[in-house]
């Protein structure tokens, strides 16, 4: 078995009140299971009467996703609670205020890109801002370069709830 020790020494000099940084961070995602917290917010276009989602677009450094769009959403970081993580992607993702948060749904995605990820899905209201970081996208016209988990598991899970609130409304 290898010698761990020099990993583990350095590993006691990491401060987990703030953030590992990129390389840190991909390196002990592929050995930990991470949580992230989801934030899809979802509206009714009242002049297309369709479902649109507001996605942001990762940096084209990021190391698992350049340039792709995304529903904003934050790793948990020790000692944080959820609505920590709300707080700092009001600032850093939407530059507006979320005014609901709903949880939707667990998802188990052990093979994501950059390791084992639990996400935390919410459904959000977003507050309408003429200076938002992101855009609404038609879910039927979600870009190309979308993050394939988000395309395929955190976004639906939203919608579905979406739409069942949609309906209990109306009913």
């Amino acid at each position: 078995m290898p010698d761990y020790s020099s990993v583990v020494d350095a590993l006691k000099i990491v401060d987990p009140k703030k953030p590992l940084g990129t390389a840190l961070f991909n390196a002990l995602a592929r050995i930990t299971i991470n949580v992230a917290v989801e934030a899809v917010c979802a509206r009714l276009n009242q002049q297309t009467r369709k479902i649109e989602v507001y996605m942001t677009q990762r940096s084209l450094d990021d190391t698992a996703y350049p340039g792709e769009w995304h529903c904003p959403g934050s790793i948990m970081r020790p000692g944080e609670t959820i609505n920590n993580i709300f707080s700092r992607l009001e600032k850093k993702e939407f530059n507006a205020y979320l005014l609901s948060k709903k949880f939707v749904a667990n998802v188990n995605m052990p093979d994501e890109v950059r390791g084992h990820f639990i996400s935390l899905v919410y459904l959000c209201t977003l507050e309408q801002k003429e200076e938002m970081k992101g855009i609404w996208f038609p879910t039927d016209k979600l870009p190309k370069q979308t993050v394939e988990c988000h395309r395929r598991r955190i976004i639906p899970c939203a919608l579905g709830a979406f739409v069942a609130d949609c309906i209990s409304i109306c009913s």
